[in-house]
């Protein structure tokens, strides 16, 4: 039963009112009667034994976790037969789905200073003993002060992770977009599942749009679509990153925050248009937000396989375009020599006709293909000169296409003259 506004919990907290409800508890705002100030409480209503166990441990540790981009949980305590509580700080601030909703997508320049620091607070999470996994990164639980600092908040109950176990002890909670598909049923989740749904929430910010549920898309039902095809206005390395930090497969995704962060850290974009979110100071300075450290730690694995993907198209396009030239050329240079006096008999030239005409006619759809290929599933991982490569193929072929095309017309002209 959800607590009354003026209700008084510990003879010290009283309910202002109820902030959200969910299926294992609900979020309030509070007043603190000792120290006249605001606070959120974070209720658990599973009130079974090993709940409350778990509660307790999970508590002690998430207590003494002090980061600038996350509220500080300053005491917790228990109700027999009712449930647990967090007593956390009440953060002010408009979250970025209200803003969301009221805005539209949000330009780079604004949501990707916001991004790189709540990447901050996912490393810190994740590099305590034993590590914390959040499992609920969306843009409702990302509030903006007014001095224009992220915080990641509701990181509350059951979610310390086993490395033991690969799993995180407790109840489990999906929101479907931004879930990955190891957090449904029994998959093991750890800081991997972070960075999903921290990617599934940048992919909202800048398309204005809920991803596709991580489970559908894997098993086909619905697709990812592309965050530029949503809004051209993204830039193609945050798109890349985004669907790299969204891969099914967790071995496919950036490894930890920090690789992320490093990822969004090398895009250049312009000044943040909030001056207060760009002087705002990550927690604590780990290599990856050097630029020079970052350059040289970025291997993730999905995004070389990638862009090797993209250059072997490329190449393979501009190969086939320029062999269409060659080969095309064999034929009627061949043809021109069988009226030639140069000692050149018949046979010895039919093999190069042959080449000629089946070569060029294979290489040039080919060549097409591939390049379209690579122009359209493709293209956000294309680079310039990858681009660049694939349209000469493409105009290689195409106009070898047409020169045979117009080449066969005139030989029908004249056969149906002579």
């Amino acid at each position: 039963m959800p607590l009354s506004a003026g209700q008084v919990l510990e003879n010290r907290y009283r309910i202002a009112k109820l902030l959200g409800q969910g299926g294992f508890g609900a979020v309030y705002r509070a007043w603190d009667t000792r120290l006249s100030r605001p606070c959120a409480l974070k209720e658990n209503l599973d009130a079974s034994p090993d709940a409350a166990r778990q509660f307790e441990k999970e508590a002690a540790i998430l207590a003494n976790l002090h980061h600038p981009n996350m509220p500080r949980v300053t005491d917790h305590f228990s109700i027999p037969g009712q449930g647990q509580y967090l007593v956390m700080d009440f953060v002010e601030g408009q979250d970025l789905q209200e803003t969301l909703d009221q805005r539209g997508p949000l330009p780079e320049a604004e949501a990707l200073p916001w991004i790189v620091q709540i990447c901050d607070a996912l490393e810190y999470l994740h590099s305590q003993i034993p590590p914390i996994i959040h499992r609920d990164v969306k843009p409702a639980n990302i509030k903006i002060t007014s001095q224009g600092r992220p915080m990641l908040v509701d990181f509350g109950i059951a979610k310390i992770y086993d490395p033991i176990l690969r799993t995180t002890a407790g109840a489990r909670a999906v929101t479907p977009g931004y879930s990955p598909p190891e957090q449904y049923g029994r998959g093991h989740t750890d800081n991997r599942s972070d960075i999903y749904a921290l990617g599934a929430t940048l992919y909202a910010l800048l398309t204005g749009q809920e991803p596709a549920d991580s489970v559908e898309s894997l098993i086909g039902a619905t697709e990812l679509t592309s965050p530029r095809k949503l809004n051209p206005q993204i830039s193609k390395p945050v798109a890349q990153a985004i669907l790299a930090a969204m891969a099914p497969d967790p071995v496919h995704r950036y490894q930890s925050a920090d690789e992320f962060k490093a990822a969004l850290g090398r895009i250049p974009s312009p000044r943040p248009s909030r001056p207060a979110v760009a002087a705002a100071r990550p927690a604590r300075p780990a290599p990856a937000a050097d630029p020079s450290v970052g350059a040289a730690s970025v291997p993730v694995i999905q995004v070389v396989r990638r862009d090797k993907k993209t250059k072997r198209l490329a190449i393979a396009t501009l190969v086939l375009g320029l062999l269409s030239w060659i080969l095309g050329c064999i034929h009627p240079l061949a043809m021109i020599l069988l009226e030639d006096p140069l000692g050149l008999d018949s046979g010895t030239l039919i093999l190069p006709c042959i080449v000629g005409v089946c070569g060029g006619n294979l290489s040039m759809p080919a060549a097409l293909a591939m390049g379209g290929l690579m122009l359209t599933k493709y293209r956000d991982q294309a680079g310039k000169g990858e681009y660049v490569m694939a349209i000469i193929g493409m105009l290689a072929a195409g106009l070898m296409m047409l020169a045979m095309l117009a080449m066969t017309i005139i030989i029908l002209i004249v056969l149906m003259q002579s």
